[in-house]
């Protein structure tokens, strides 16, 4: 014979509420925070490396150097649900920044990344937020 038992915690509807607008916001913020820093980076410049006429491009694995402030004011976020977020960059030239490409030429152009390093900064304090949300502590 088997034996089986269970134990459920009676949690009342409006705990998942409060925990899910909580919830809500922490994302909200974090992707803002992310949107805010990979600005930052791009803004505030990350040295010269070489020279484009004009234009000084960052050192490779470093955010990009700006111009124009194009690719830093087509960063941005939304909520796309009610726990979930993204953070985007609507500039043709972002996603090639960030993950590096091969020029015409054939030459591999390295990365000057700036969402990825953003998110990591981010990470620590919004998974902080999640655990005392999720624990009740708040």
């Amino acid at each position: 014979m088997i034996k089986m038992s269970f134990s459920l915690k009676k949690v009342r509807l409006d705990s998942y509420q409060k925990n899910l607008r909580q919830l809500s916001q922490v994302v909200g913020k974090a992707a803002a925070d992310v949107e805010g820093t990979a600005k930052d980076s791009i803004l505030k410049g990350s040295g010269k490396y070489k020279q484009y006429g004009d234009h000084w491009s960052s050192p490779p694995g470093s955010p990009p150097n700006s111009d124009t402030g194009n690719l830093a004011n087509s960063i941005g976020h939304r909520m796309t649900g009610a726990t979930s977020a993204e953070v985007f960059v609507s500039a043709k030239y972002g996603v090639p920044l960030e993950l590096g490409w091969m020029s015409k030429s054939g030459n591999h152009v390295p990365a000057r990344p700036f969402l990825r390093p953003a998110v990591e900064e981010v990470a620590p304090s919004f998974q902080a937020a999640c655990k005392v949300i999720l624990k009740g502590k708040s």
